[in-house]
């Protein structure tokens, strides 16, 4: 695969991932608040408990990217993953609020103890895939970044086209998807095309691969 067009696809690939992740994100705020309540300590737990796992993911799978060979495949199995976690955290969901009233009247809601156990039920809930967002970042750096006196540039253009997608998926979330479709549907949404990013990156590592047997 040609240098310009393999960068290319880099860009709109992680352009469509952040897009993916705030619309998880924006969900999740509005699921969690529908069982917590929309409270500043709710709002506060579920954006504390997202960038935890998005600052995992980046140290933990930093040196990963270092070491990996292909990491277009290393992408595609992060992609897969977040499709994974996030439907089975459409699933467990519902059984959080059990578990949220079953806390409220072991401990009651104004101790801190609660206030500290909900927050790690939080963490348990999302840690999985916002570890695997957070590792993406990293990856893409490893997968675009090019001659050393570019590097900043080339990590400035892909924070750039990231931060973009965040900022469409947060509009489009917000003011087309959750109306039109719901939450769950949204989520379902988002982890498709996740997957779709996943089924891309992989098909393009085999492709690079079949490319440079060939050369």
């Amino acid at each position: 695969m040609p240098r310009s067009l393999f960068a290319a696809l880099t860009i709109f690939l992680f352009f469509l991932s952040g897009f993916c992740n705030l619309v998880y994100e924006v969900v999740w705020a509005r699921m969690f608040n529908l069982v917590f309540g929309v409270t500043v300590f709710a709002v506060s737990t579920v954006l504390a408990a997202f960038m935890l796992g998005m600052a995992a993911g980046g140290i933990i799978f930093g040196r990963m990217a270092d070491k990996t060979k292909n990491n277009l495949v290393l992408f595609s199995f992060l992609h897969l993953g977040i499709f994974v976690s996030t439907i089975c955290l459409l699933v467990a969901f519902p059984f959080s609020q059990s578990l949220y009233l079953g806390i409220s009247n072991l401990w009651g809601p104004s101790f801190l103890l609660f206030r500290i156990t909900i927050f790690c039920m939080s963490v348990g809930l999302m840690i999985v895939p916002t570890t695997l967002m957070g590792a993406t970042f990293p990856v893409a750096v490893r997968m675009f970044a090019g001659r050393q006196n570019r590097r900043g540039s080339d990590i400035g253009t892909l924070y750039s086209v990231n931060t973009l997608g965040s900022v469409l998926g947060c509009i489009v979330t917000v003011f087309v998807l959750l109306g039109s479709l719901g939450m769950k549907e949204t989520v379902i949404a988002a982890a498709g095309l996740d997957l779709a990013i996943a089924l891309a990156a992989f098909a393009a590592s085999r492709s690079s691969v079949a490319g440079s047997e060939t050369a």
